[in-house]
């Protein structure tokens, strides 16, 4: 039977963390099931973007282990959650959501990459709609912020709502 996998992978974009500017991949990724929401208002990707795709998530699991050693740091803001839609397990992570508290949230509680990059990038805001290369090159950036003040980082404000 068919289940429903709202953390489907749609895209798959790796940027290299020594140059930012170059993109290693950046493709979309055909979809196992049928969409019953393509969630487009937070992706901007729509049924019509996906139909004549040919990479599946096969391609994409293929493209990682070749990509990646168990020495190879993959850096990311909630990166379970691509891990989990890319169906890999990896331990050698950095996620910008643990690295940076929430100010004034109960413990536990993670902050959006809008509000990390509003945070400790002086004010940078992130566009609307998710661009999974920018999104990448921010938590890189976001996470070498973090690595360059050992981890003494002031608590993100909670300036903008999730989607």
């Amino acid at each position: 039977t068919q289940t429903l996998n709202p953390k489907a992978l749609c895209r798959l974009s790796i940027v290299n963390a020594d140059r930012p500017s170059e993109i290693l991949i950046d493709t979309l990724v055909k979809p196992e099931w049928p969409v019953s929401n393509h969630r487009t208002w937070v992706n901007g990707i729509g049924s019509q973007d996906l139909e004549h795709v040919q990479f599946t998530l096969q391609h994409a699991q293929q493209f990682m282990m070749a990509l990646c050693s168990d020495q190879t740091v993959i850096v990311g803001h909630a990166v379970h959650n691509d891990l989990k839609a890319l169906r890999m397990i990896h331990h050698c992570v950095v996620d910008t959501a643990m690295l940076f508290a929430h100010a004034g949230e109960e413990e536990g509680s993670t902050p959006s990459l809008k509000n990390v990059a509003y945070g400790v990038l002086k004010g940078r805001e992130m566009p609307e709609v998710h661009d999974s290369v920018n999104d990448a090159r921010v938590s890189l950036e976001c996470a070498l912020f973090w690595r360059e003040r050992d981890g003494v980082v002031e608590p993100v404000e909670k300036v903008f709502s999730r989607n």
